[in-house]
């Protein structure tokens, strides 16, 4: 067992003045990469990088997540580095809201030192910033819209159509109206995202909702599939295409026995092998024919003779397609997914389903396969194709999007949203500042400046749509003092006294709520931390630990 040798010389620390000063600066530079980007003005960022293979990476975004995922692995920064952790932890539970998430956390981190060096104990400012975001949920909590006539609605029909379209395109735009005709998307967005609702156990499976951007046209021609799209060239027999029939799916290869067999050394010459394997060959594709089956997905390994056999049957064979698209067929067809088929084990009726099966697109080198479920059916899998100009206006849609779909499942599961343009932050500011008097000295400047906090939203926005946040600050908390709830900055990026009627302004409720307590949790966790040290010694072996 190895021994560890600690050298004064090897560590470096931070005071708790330097610490305080680095993360600081940190939380402020986290926030201010995406702040910019944040409403419906928010200004886009081109990500520009070199790839392994030398060749230049571009993109154009105004998706906080997908900015900030590119600093991932990049940066030894250790507080930029949880931050893109923040990011990437509410993205992965909610899809959307990430941006807001972010910049909350640079704000409380931001206010949370400035406090503490002006002499607030930091456990005194984390009680305040508590008691600050307790009030702001009870005021959401209040304050929000129901989206659905019941609590626990079963059927896509219990949604107020008009509210949840406002969440979807919120979710797709940030209310942007101008650069994405999106508009025509929306209606496919929810009906995507009701396909994969199943109201008994209370969960939206977006796995089963697929997204693939192709370049062509533009976002506005995006168009969904009651089906799944699929990389993949039939082996044989593309005259057959489209086709309309029955579909079987098999996990496995499909080979005559011989061929699968890696004992079996045979020369060309051998008319009885050759007989064998021909027969063999026969057998399969009459075992496959049997089922009436008119295409067979293959996960393995076919024979080109099969392939050709098959198409004798007027069978399309696709070979190579991967387990889980061999999942999506099931679920689009109803067919089951089987083993490899013999003459011993043949094919049944039972086993197949049944889809239409036509070529949908060409990209490059790559065919797109469109399988879709028959009319009037429920396909349990549905598939967004996304267009735009350029693959990178494609791609950029694409995640525009997917913050829709998000969105509209968070707004499924709790159906309830609170009004956008900074309005919500605004109510509950000004619940949070009539709550501080109650607290005494320091607790109380805590809660106040939590206040401020929220208002950092509305104050972005502002400044994002061109206004003085100072004159824009003063105005909207006039006309929420003079009860107007739902004033703020609308899509247009004028203030108004109704964002919800002046562009249908709307957020999903628990994508808000939960992007302020993570970030609160975060700040949190970072506002005791008093002294960084840095152990420059050169890495450690685990199994040289003395516990070890």
């Amino acid at each position: 067992m190895g021994t560890i040798e600690t050298n004064p010389t090897d560590w470096d620390q931070l005071s708790a003045e330097e610490t305080r000063a680095m993360i600081r600066r940190a939380a402020g530079e986290m926030g201010e990469l995406v702040r910019t980007t944040l409403g419906p003005f928010g200004r886009d960022k081109m990500v520009v990088r070199r790839m392994q293979d030398d060749t230049i990476r571009s993109f154009v975004s105004n998706d906080g997540i997908a900015i900030l995922e590119e600093f991932e692995g990049e940066t030894s920064h250790p507080v930029a580095d949880q931050f893109i952790r923040l990011a990437e932890d509410h993205e992965d539970e909610y899809g959307d809201g990430s941006t807001a998430a972010v910049v909350y956390a640079s704000e409380l981190l931001q206010t949370g030192m400035d406090l503490i060096d002006r002499g607030v104990p930091p456990v005194d400012v984390i009680e305040g910033f508590s008691i600050g975001a307790q009030r702001t949920l009870e005021v959401w909590t209040d304050r929000s819209l129901p989206l659905a006539r019941t609590a626990q609605p079963t059927a896509p029909a219990d949604f107020d159509a008009d509210r949840m379209r406002s969440v979807a395109w919120s979710g797709m735009t940030n209310g942007r109206t101008g650069d994405w005709p999106l508009e025509g998307v929306v209606d496919d967005v929810l009906e995507a995202t009701y396909r994969a609702w199943e109201p008994a156990r209370g969960s939206v499976d977006l796995s089963y909702v697929r997204t693939e951007a192709i370049p062509g046209g533009d976002s506005a021609t995006t168009e969904l599939l009651s089906g799944v799209l699929l990389p993949a060239e039939p082996m044989r027999a593309e005259y057959l295409l489209p086709v309309d029939g029955d579909v079987l799916l098999i996990h496995g290869d499909l080979k005559p026995r011989g061929v699968r067999s890696n004992s079996l050394s045979m020369s060309v010459d051998d008319a009885a092998v050759v007989e064998q394997l021909e027969r063999e060959t026969e057998l399969i594709a009459d075992s496959i024919a049997v089922s009436g089956a008119s295409a067979v997905f293959v996960t393995g390994d076919v024979t080109h003779d099969l392939a050709v056999e098959l198409a004798r049957h007027d069978v399309l064979t696709f070979r190579n397609v991967k387990r889980n698209h061999l999942e999506y067929l099931s679920r689009v067809t109803g067919a089951r997914i089987r083993g490899t088929v013999s003459s011993g084990e043949p094919a049944t009726a039972a086993e197949v389903g049944r889809a239409t099966v036509r070529t949908m697109a060409a990209q490059g080198e790559k065919t797109w396969l469109a399988v879709t479920a028959p009319d009037g059916a429920d396909p349990g899998c549905v598939q967004l194709v996304v267009r735009g100009g350029t693959e990178s206006v494609a791609e950029e849609a694409e995640r525009r999007i997917k913050g829709g779909l998000n969105a509209t499942r968070a707004a499924i599961k709790r159906p309830e949203a609170l009004v956008g343009g900074g309005a919500a932050d605004l109510e509950a500011a000004a619940a949070v500042r009539e709550l501080a008097p109650r607290f005494d000295g320091r607790e109380q400047l805590a809660v106040e400046e939590f206040a401020d906090v929220l208002e950092s939203i509305p104050r972005t926005l502002a400044r994002n749509a061109g206004h003085d946040p100072i004159d824009a600050m003063v105005d909207l908390r006039t006309r929420h003092d003079a009860g107007l709830e739902r004033a703020g900055i609308d899509a247009s990026g004028d203030i108004v006294d109704d964002t919800v009627d002046s562009g249908g302004a709307l957020d999903a409720f628990v994508v808000r709520t939960s992007g302020l307590v993570r970030s609160l949790e975060f700040a949190n966790s970072l506002l005791t931390i008093d002294s960084v040290l840095i152990d420059h010694r050169p890495a450690i072996d685990p199994e040289d630990m003395p516990w070890s």
